[in-house]
């Protein structure tokens, strides 16, 4: 490659990143009511349980875009609902601007009763949390709050919203506990765990016990998994989660994707924003372009990884924004142009609000003698800069007329 093709190169990639960051950095709006108070943690439902025998509060948060298409959905379903959907929304959205995840609805089950529901056996005198000879007397609820779950709050959420057959199950600390056990005791209900410094001390880690049975007995176990913790949690949590992790060590069934870490020096409360990151990106991983498609690309290639994102999250998954740069550019270098083509339409396709991704695209168009195509494309951005006031419709247009006058 000539030096000036070289310096030109550079030029183009400068410009792309660029593009990006900026169109990185625009948000969707959020409604306000009429005395201008911020919504958008979703819409909270009360659903009168048959089985628990109780009005139950559940928070849905819609991903954007959901009114105006017909797209199914994977389902976050996320337990101490209410304690932990602020950052949970933000998170989500964030990793979904990117592209790190693919957009997803949030069922936030609100608690009425931790002790109850979440723990899966009766516990007595000396229990942690118990109060005199008493102990926890409610406790030993989850096989009904289970119960709950399978028959009557998803079937709910299937029937009436547009979901798609991927179901993620999020717990923190007591939640972590019940989601170790509702792995164990219905595995099919789920396809994914996050579980978070999870209560595995309870009736002296007999979910760790019953681990030993449950991975010895699965060849095949097509779930992921993220156990984390924080580092600054307690030393006697930290080694309960490693004792029960070191059982699926040694007998981990085919197909089973998991991942156990300890994260920073955060205390058993405050770790539950950086699980929750940590583990969003651990369970949608493999969103991310593989080595082998970034050094063997073909389009037959790129399409076909396309095809199984979607038919495992739903028609709206994608991958991470900076991918699909990242593989144009490999192939700018290699001067496959017709390639750099196809990873940008599907980029632009994927990603509509990205100004940049267009005008690449549009760049490359020109430069391979498809100007209708070209025109077609600075056109769309003509009509993204003027909705999001970029500030670029007139330069698009000059190049509209460049391209006419040609």
């Amino acid at each position: 490659m000539s030096t000036k093709i070289f310096k030109k190169s550079l030029l183009v990639l400068f410009i792309i990143f660029f593009q990006f960051i900026v169109s990185a950095q625009i948000s969707e709006k959020i409604e306000l009511s009429k005395d201008n108070q911020l919504l958008g943690l979703g819409t909270q439902y009360i659903l009168n349980s048959e089985i628990l025998l109780e009005e139950r509060p559940i928070i849905i948060s819609l991903p954007h875009g959901y009114e105006n298409n017909d797209a199914n959905y994977p389902v976050l379903y996320l337990l101490d609902g209410l304690g932990n959907i602020k950052h949970e929304i933000g998170t989500v959205e964030l990793l979904t601007d990117s592209g790190i995840i693919p957009p997803v609805i949030i069922v936030a089950i609100e608690s009425l009763d931790r002790s109850r529901d979440l723990t899966p056996t009766s516990a007595g005198q000396g229990v942690y949390g118990g109060i005199g000879d008493s102990g926890i007397a409610q406790s030993g609820g989850a096989p009904k709050f289970l119960q709950f779950l399978e028959e009557e709050l998803i079937p709910y959420i299937e029937s009436n919203f547009r979901t798609y057959p991927y179901r993620l199950l999020e717990g923190h600390s007591f939640g972590g506990l019940f989601s170790t056990y509702a792995l164990m005791e219905k595995p099919d209900i789920f396809d994914a765990f996050i579980i978070q410094a999870p209560a595995l001390w309870w009736n002296k880690e007999e979910m760790t016990a019953n681990a030993k049975l449950f991975f010895n007995s699965q060849t095949n176990l097509d779930k992921t998994i993220y156990f984390g913790i924080g580092g600054g949690d307690g030393w006697g949590m930290r080694q309960e989660l490693k004792r029960y992790v070191q059982v699926i060590e040694e007998n981990t069934p085919k197909s089973l994707r998991w991942k156990h870490e300890e994260v920073g020096d955060e205390d058993h409360d405050t770790s539950r924003l950086l699980l929750n990151y940590y583990g969003l990106k651990y369970v949608f991983s493999d969103l991310i372009a593989s080595e082998e498609l970034r050094n063997n690309y073909s389009d037959a290639f790129f399409f076909k990884g396309e095809r199984e994102l979607i038919n495992k999250y739903g028609q709206q998954a994608r991958r991470p924004v900076s991918n699909y740069v990242d593989i144009a550019l490999k192939l700018l270098k290699e001067e496959n142009d017709l390639g750099a083509i196809v990873v940008f339409e599907r980029a632009v396709k994927t990603y509509p609000k990205y100004i940049g991704l267009m005008t690449n695209l549009a760049k490359l168009y020109e430069k391979t003698k498809q100007n209708d195509k070209a025109i077609d494309t600075y056109k769309l951005a003509i009509q993204l800069s003027e909705k999001l006031k970029t500030g670029q419709a007139e330069g698009f247009k000059n190049e509209i007329n460049k391209l006419r006058n040609k």
